[in-house]
């Protein structure tokens, strides 16, 4: 006998030996029931066996999909009352008082649509993004998974439920450490009953206060060993310092181990707004396509995080603050491929900062572009004068038939570079002349561009391959009066995401819902919103 024999006989050995003894009347029940549905093609191709039930009820298959139910799926941020879980308990029990083989192939199909809803859901997301915000432009994930073809597979005994299930979540990193996270909240004891800290105002190292007291308690609770068990708990010393400078740094917020409003509010966060932060992200990596296992350098900028990084072979090499769009001009959620980089470039004034900024404010001030160091061209790029156009006969609806642009100077909105990775947004990355709103905590000021703290550091990572450019030619190249555009070898591939829960090598990191969008997504899953944390 060879291999393939072999594996021939072995393979019909473990079906049978898994298969559920049901008799002949609950087989042609199972056909029947079948007739015209879905998955009627597949249990054909194991000739309608049942897969999770035996005569008795629930196969070993099918105790194995409820334990799956009932322990992994909510490690996934799922409810297994989306899942027939409830329906089919209550078939499980009216079995066990002497249902008929009717009730017997009714669960069996039961369970196999929970599966095949939960393998959807698990793998492709249970929410549409598009339903979710006007601003999720990521192209959806492949069609990657024929959900029938593994079912047909357990069917036959040649996959294990738990090994399809694997196969079914997002393989990478983040979604990984996001379970974990998960499974840690789920198994940590619920502290619901916790106080709410209270505080007026600011404390520092040296102050005394009795809410210190319960701040070491509050941080204790978020993995800080050690810190409460101090004879005066009440005052602020070092060491408590570096432990709240630690939960800074998970938050996002500024590191200076200040306990202020924003430290206020991170600090009451419950368990329920931790599940219900870990569920929506957890929801967005099912969403995504594997950004992380794709070829080639990555310029990632997550949103709410307010930096940009720049990752080659799994590793970040460049890092840096960002400023994103504000709530009402917010950063869109997307991909595309970063191909040029423009030194000293002219900024064009887009149409809705045209009509709504400046237009309005040439018509108050005569001298505004001269002002802003800004000229009007025509379709020739020829200057055009001013004073030669009728400003209050123009109409939104004729629309301008000029462009204006800001010339390359220090104060250009662009900055003295920008990073071009054509879409149909008109979102790039830039410098910008603001450069204290980098200090911020929170930075969502721009328009829906991404300006960034470092475009120098940039450009040197971007074009070390190129030997004419370096620290010197760059900064030269930002300091012409007319702009210079550079063509790049390899094309980075940028993702603009929007996460506010993900695990680093710090641990959990946890980001404020900058857009409402996780406030919005939790209501759409049916997750409790706290208005303290959100």
């Amino acid at each position: 006998m060879n291999r393939c024999q072999k594996w021939i006989v072995l393979s019909f050995l473990f079906f049978a030996a898994c298969s559920p003894k049901v008799d002949e009347d609950t087989l042609q029940a199972i056909k029947q029931q079948l007739q015209g549905e879905v998955l009627e093609k597949v249990y054909g191709e194991f000739d309608y066996q049942p897969i999770w039930i035996s005569a008795e009820g629930l196969s070993e298959h099918g105790e194995r999909f409820l334990k799956v139910m009932e322990e992994d799926i909510p490690v996934d941020g799922l409810d297994k009352d989306d899942y027939h879980y409830g329906l089919i308990k209550q078939r499980v029990d009216s079995i066990s008082q002497g249902g008929g083989v009717e009730l017997l192939a009714d669960l069996e199909l039961v369970v196999s649509e929970a599966f095949v809803h939960l393998a959807n859901d698990l793998h492709y997301g249970s929410v549409d993004p598009n339903e979710m915000s006007s601003k999720w432009k990521m192209e959806p994930k492949a069609k990657d998974v024929d959900v029938e073809s593994l079912l047909v597979e357990i069917g036959k005994g040649n996959l294990e439920l738990n090994e399809a299930l694997s196969q079914l979540r997002p393989d990478n990193q983040l979604y990984a450490g996001l379970r974990e996270e998960m499974e840690k909240v789920l198994a940590a004891k619920d502290h619901s009953d916790k106080p709410h800290i209270k505080f007026n105002g600011a404390l520092e190292v040296g102050d005394r206060d009795p809410v210190i007291t319960q701040v070491r308690k509050a941080l204790e609770e978020t993995g800080e060993a050690g810190i409460s068990d101090y004879k005066e708990a009440d005052v602020y010393d070092k060491e408590l310092e570096q432990a709240v400078k630690r939960f800074q740094k998970r938050h996002g917020l500024k590191e200076d181990g200040i306990l202020g409003e924003d430290f206020w509010r991170a600090i009451n966060y419950s368990r329920e707004d931790l599940l219900a932060k870990l569920k929506v992200n957890l929801e967005r990596l099912r969403w995504l396509p594997d950004f992380l296992s794709t070829d080639g350098p990555k310029v990632l900028v997550n949103i709410p995080n307010y930096y940009m990084d720049y990752v080659v072979d799994q590793d970040t090499v460049f890092s840096t603050k960002a400023v994103v769009g504000k709530e009402y001009h917010q950063t869109p959620v997307f991909t595309a491929e970063m191909s040029y980089v423009v030194f000293s470039p002219y900024w064009n004034l887009p149409d809705g900062i045209l009509w709504e900024e400046t237009i309005p404010a040439i018509l108050k001030d005569k001298d505004y572009l001269s002002e802003h160091n800004m000229e009007i061209v025509d379709q020739q790029r020829e200057v055009v004068k001013p004073s030669s156009i009728r400003w209050k006969k123009l109409s939104k609806e004729e629309g301008f038939p000029y462009l204006i642009r800001q010339l390359p100077g220090d104060d250009n909105a662009l900055g003295r570079v920008k990073f071009m990775f054509p879409n149909s947004y008109n979102i790039y990355i830039h410098d910008s002349p603001a450069k204290a709103l980098f200090d911020r905590d929170e930075r969502t000021f721009s328009h829906g561009c991404i300006r960034i703290a470092d475009p120098d550091g940039f450009a040197e990572v971007l074009l070390k391959d190129k030997k004419e450019w370096n620290k010197d030619s760059i900064n030269n190249a930002m300091q012409l009066e007319k702009e210079k555009q550079v063509n790049l070898d390899t094309k980075p591939a940028v993702w603009i995401l929007y996460l506010t829960a993900w695990k680093s090598a710090n641990g959990l990191q946890l980001r404020e819902d900058v857009y409402d969008s996780d406030k919005q997504l939790s209501q759409k899953m049916g997750a409790r919103v706290s208005s303290v944390y959100f």
